[in-house]
């Protein structure tokens, strides 16, 4: 059912099951476009994201949501905007008892962002993983019991001397999120880190051995876990196998070679790849190692019931699916009328 939640400087607009879906989305992932909205909430949906855009700019103009400028413009289509949680929406979650993932907020700060192009490509392509993660849960018997983003991470990161550097100074270890995933009772931890072909061997291999001394140390407190795949999505094949073989000769140095495992890399396009195969193909390459593997086990799909055995629906259902019908060719109409 909608709810009315009042906003004092604007006009008050009706918050309903949709616009809450979004909003509690856009919470979790910190920055969302509607291209990321579309293919979490509405992955069969066939409008070029039209209605997800009408939805946002809707909540962006009543201060639910902050529209951030527009990304660079790819070769084919247009830019999208990325949108973040603005005061009226974080007020919205927290009256209903939704922590907020950032609960530090300044517009200027976050328009700020936005204007660091490689910073926010790289967290979109964090995101992109993370809405994939929760396509995931919908369609198959997955859940994810907790997740946790690069933000959250950065106001207490554990802080580690990396593996084999006695000398050094300890650094904090701060993956771009960390998430939990639950198949048939068995729970898998994953450390996310997005590549993007900016890192020299130096710094990588650094950064492998502090994940390393984390994952050895006090990675386990920290977190309340037993286990950790430290998975490393990169744009190539090429990349692939370097960070690969940097991952596995630092490993060996320190000697710990037996952390490879732990290790993961793939190339396959969270955006282009099916969630299922993201997650359950083999095409994940452990440091060093030319065979593929899995990140979880294939549970099975969430059974869907046959609409004849759904029951009779009653007179407010089909009303209620006349009323959206009508409202998404409303939408196409107007979004035809010049823009």
């Amino acid at each position: 059912m909608d709810r009315l939640f009042p906003e004092p400087t604007m006009a008050t607009i009706v918050i309903g099951e949709a616009d809450d879906a979004i909003l509690r989305a856009v919470n979790r992932m910190v920055y969302m476009t509607a291209a990321q909205v579309g293919r979490l909430l509405y992955p069969d949906a066939r409008d070029e994201n039209r209605y997800v855009q009408r939805r946002l700019r809707r909540l962006a103009e009543a201060d639910y949501l902050l529209r951030l400028r527009e990304l660079p413009t790819p070769r084919i289509g247009s830019a999208p905007h990325v949108f973040t949680l603005a005061d009226q929406g974080r007020r919205y979650l927290t009256s209903r008892g939704i922590p907020l993932t950032s609960p530090y907020y300044r517009p200027s700060e976050e328009r700020q962002k936005a204007r660091d192009n490689p910073f926010m490509e790289h967290s979109l392509a964090a995101v992109d993983v993370l809405v994939a993660a929760e396509a995931l849960c919908r369609d198959y018997l997955v859940t994810m019991p907790r997740l946790i983003t690069e933000r959250q991470i950065k106001r207490s990161p554990v802080r580690v001397r990396p593996l084999g550097r006695p000398e050094a100074p300890r650094v904090a270890v701060i993956p771009d999120a960390w998430f939990e995933l639950t198949v048939q009772d068995e729970s898998f931890y994953i450390a996310l880190e997005v590549d993007r072909s900016t890192e020299g061997q130096k710094h990588w291999r650094r950064k492998v051995a502090a994940l390393s001394a984390w994952a050895e140390g006090p990675y386990r407190g920290a977190f309340q876990a037993d286990n950790l795949t430290v998975a490393v999505t990169v744009p190539t094949v090429a990349r692939r196998i370097q960070l690969s073989e940097w991952t596995h000769e630092e490993l060996s140095d320190v000697g710990r070679s037996e952390l490879a495992d732990i290790f993961v890399f793939t190339d396959a396009s969270s955006v282009e790849t099916e969630p299922s195969q993201l997650f359950f193909d083999h095409l994940w390459y452990p440091a060093g190692s030319a065979s593929p593997v899995g990140l979880l086990d294939v549970p099975a799909p969430v059974e869907v019931v046959p609409e004849d055995a759904a029951g009779p629906v009653d007179d407010n259902t089909a009303a209620h699916a006349e009323d959206e019908e009508f409202a998404w060719a409303l939408m196409d109409d107007e979004e035809g009328v010049g823009h």
